[in-house]
Parts: structure tokens; sequence; C-alpha cells
């Protein structure tokens, strides 16, 4: 995953005569390869995420570059390895507990897709650091709209140990609702405001916490998977259901890019962070272990990507990117 910068930059100069191709990187935080149906029969159901891989490529041996979260997002977004930008570990709240630093003179994808005329935004978790020089605005992005810290306490509180980590670029918001819905809102906004002002073409990195614990699905959600699936445990019946709420939402962006007539030559990317967590009764199958082993569990990820000006519907690649 860490190589996905240098396929980005690739793709603005596949087609010389055309317009550069827009990016959506979705990143999904603690997403078991397990809980996409795309990749076996499953008792979640994943269509939107599927449908992805189906209208463009899906990669069936993809490794995250860490089996946690901050490394992770480091990577991805500086195409080096997370130890080599100052992130061993997991960024955290209280310092005498936090494992790293984003080395502030490392470009990111933004700070290089900027050089190249692309508008970049970020809606969701940061999560590579809460104060100057390692905010968003500061690392790249024109537009921040999500959330500074690690995991939320709660999705309707979007706390954090008692701090509100919810911004507007520097400005502190306090928005109501599911924060995956939130998020997805957000998105929409900043993919309808680009098809408005569509003189340079953009990069959007849309980072959900879901489906990290706590696992909070909406209750109509678990209500359904509880009617379809009577069979299964609570705690596997709450991550189905807030899996299924995720995809729903990833289906609503996708909705906007098609409203916007910005599919075409939209980049989309879905992928996660590491594996799922197996306390949390997420699914990494075929896998061994899960989130923070070294095991594939931990490792192995879910990636589809579709760009429907130039990606054959139904690829598949079997080995890494």
């Amino acid at each position: 995953m860490k190589r996905l910068l240098l396929i980005c930059l690739s793709f603005c100069g596949i087609v010389q005569a055309a317009a550069p191709p827009n990016f959506l990187i979705i990143l999904a935080d603690d997403h078991g390869y397990g809980d996409v149906s795309t990749y076996h029969a499953s008792d979640v159901q994943t269509p939107n995420i599927d449908r992805i891989g189906k209208e463009g490529m899906t990669f069936t041996a993809m490794r995250a570059n860490c089996t946690v979260c901050s490394p992770s997002r480091a990577a991805l977004l500086t195409g080096r390895y997370a130890d080599r930008v100052g992130v061993p570990g997991v960024i955290r709240t209280k310092p005498e507990d936090s494992w790293g630093y984003f080395d502030p003179k490392v470009p990111t994808i933004a700070n290089e897709l900027k050089k190249v005329g692309y508008h970049t935004g970020i809606v969701g978790k940061w999560h590579l650091g809460l104060e100057s020089p390692n905010t968003p605005n500061e690392r790249g992005f024109d537009h921040f709209h999500g959330f500074l810290g690690d995991m939320m306490d709660s999705y309707t509180t979007h706390l954090r140990q008692g701090n509100n980590y919810m911004r507007l670029n520097a400005e502190t918001v306090d928005p109501k609702g599911h924060a995956t819905d939130i998020f997805t809102e957000w998105a929409g906004d900043y993919l309808r405001e680009r098809a408005e002002h569509n003189d340079k073409p953009f990069f959007l990195y849309l980072a959900y916490n879901a489906p990290h614990f706590p696992i909070e699905p909406p209750p109509e959600y678990l209500a359904k998977v509880k009617a379809r699936a009577p069979q299964l445990d609570e705690k596997r019946a709450m991550n189905v259901a807030f899996v299924e709420h995720l995809d729903d939402c990833i289906g609503r962006v996708l909705a906007v890019l098609q409203e916007t007539e910005l599919a075409q030559n939209t980049v989309v990317v879905f992928s996660a962070d590491n594996g799922g967590s197996i306390p949390h009764a997420q699914n990494n199958d075929p896998w061994r272990g899960g989130k923070q082993d070294h095991y594939d569990g931990g490792l192995r990820v879910p990636f589809v990507m579709r760009w429907p000006a130039q990606i054959k519907p139904g690829s598949r690649r079997t080995t890494r990117a």
C-alpha cells in the first residue's frame, strides 16, 4: 500500500492528451479481509464495496504496511516505510503513550499532487498528529473536514478521552449524528463543490473510523441483520451491521460521483489500514490472526480499484501492487 503514491502519480501521465484523473481513496479502519463479500461467501453483505471491484479491479494479495493505524496511514500518505517517517507505532492523545511523530519534512501524496495541479482534501480520520506542524492543512491538504485523533469513544459523541477533535480545517466543530454518516455527508459536499469548480482535478482521501471499535451500528441496521441471520451471536451481528452501514455510506459517496458526472474519470480505491480485530468478532478469513498480529490476518487487507475510463471491469490481480 505504500506504493499507492507512485500508482497515483503514474496514472496522471497515462493519457497525455486527456484530462488527468481525479482520485478518491477510501480507507476503512480495522476492516477485515473476510468482511468484504467480494472475496468469498460471507455473513456480511458489502454490495457497494464489491461493486468497485466488479466495475474495476480486485486485488487478492494486498498487504497493509503495519497491523495498527498510524503507521499504515503514514506509509500510505508518503510512499515510505512508516519507521522512516517517524511513525513506528500508534500516535495517541497522551504523549507518554504515543509512539510516533510524523516527520514534517517528508512530503505527502497531497503535497506531490498539488505540485501537478490538484486540489487536495481529506474527510474523516487523520491520526497522524494533533497539533502543528502535523495537522492536515500543514501536510499538503487544501481542505480538512474530519477527526484529528485516533479512535472515538463513541460514534455519536465523537469525543476521545473528553476531547473534541472534530475540525473544519483549523476550526473546532461539533456535528450531530453517527460519525460514519457525517463523514459521508462531508465527502459528498466536497465532491459537489469540486464538480462546481472543475478547473483542476482533485484528490480526496476519505478515511472512515468504521469499523474500528467501539462497534456501534445504527439500531435499524442491527435489527435488519438479526432478522436476516438470527443464528449470529450478538457480537458478530453487531459487527456485520456496522460494516453494512459503512458499505451503504460508501454507496452514497459513489452515487454523488455519478450524480456530478465525475465517475468516469475518477480513480476510486477502497482498502483498510490493517486487519480486523478478533476480540470484536471481525472476520479476516481465510487468514490466520488479526489486528496487531503479524500473521496474514493482521496484514492482508481488502483492496479494490475502479477507473471506468481505463480499467477493464472484472479485472483481478493476484500479486501485490
